[in-house]
């Protein structure tokens, strides 16, 4: 259905009503809520608050977006209602667009605390809600560009992950094999000495778990090595396919 008010135009509306600011500025507000909504859902995961921000702010928080994400979903509604000529017959319609659908959603759960607000899927539902936002904004450029370097030579990036996660598991069999017997609470079993392996393959290294044995220190920084390589490869590609991605928008 044609948008009669415009495609194209970086205009905010409600229903027919045209706001005084652009769509963009409307996203922000939107992203803002949404931060708002996450940092109190972290705050309420925090037993040691004081009772002061517990019982006044995270409350107050929660009630404020509810009414924001009530007036939002129901101008989403109303907006794609409005290409329709307010038709009866097509208000069902609008209703379940994927986008209204998604919104509702997360009003439902914000609402009914079907689920607890630190739950995974209400999270998520946050999460893809904000990405949905980001694809449909100035910012889908981004989401473009990871899309691209991902997908658009899936050897150059998924060759090399591959190649670490080999590096990966071998660092875990050998560590089993040497240090099992001498550190079993940490290398007892392959799916033990993973997450040593890990750490050390891809060079993050947090200190937490070492090898005993003069041997397992060798096996260790040579699979290192092994790692920095394979991430190496990975970064090189990655500014290739960006540059690739650059080259190709500036040519459109």
């Amino acid at each position: 259905m044609k948008d009669s008010r415009g495609i194209g135009q970086d205009l905010w509306y409600f229903g027919d009503y045209l706001g005084g600011f652009s769509g963009a500025n409307y996203n922000y507000i939107v992203y803002l809520a949404i931060a708002l909504l996450l940092f109190a859902i972290a705050l309420s995961t925090e037993v040691g608050l004081q009772p002061i921000v517990y019982n006044l702010y995270i409350p107050y928080t929660y009630e404020l977006i509810e009414v924001f994400f009530i007036a939002d979903y129901i101008g989403k509604v109303a907006n794609t209602w409005s290409l329709y000529g307010y038709k009866p017959i097509y208000l069902l319609t609008s209703i379940l667009k994927i986008r209204a659908v998604i919104d509702l959603s997360t009003l439902l759960l914000l609402i009914t605390d079907f689920l607890p607000n630190s739950s995974l899927p209400v999270i998520s539902l946050y999460l893809t809600k904000v990405l949905i936002l980001f694809y449909f904004s100035d910012l889908r450029d981004i989401i473009l560009r990871v899309r691209y370097i991902v997908f658009s030579q899936p050897a150059k990036t998924f060759f090399p992950l591959t190649l670490l996660a080999i590096v990966t598991y071998s660092l875990a069999v050998v560590m089993y094999l040497v240090e099992g017997k001498v550190d079993p609470e940490h290398f007892g079993s392959i799916l033990k000495s993973l997450w040593f392996s890990f750490v050390s393959a891809t060079t993050i290294g947090y200190g937490d778990v070492t090898p005993v044995s003069f041997l397992g220190r060798i096996l260790t920084s040579t699979f290192a090595l092994f790692g920095i390589v394979c991430i190496a490869i990975l970064t090189a590609n990655i500014i290739d396919l960006n540059a690739r991605y650059d080259e190709q928008s500036s040519g459109q």
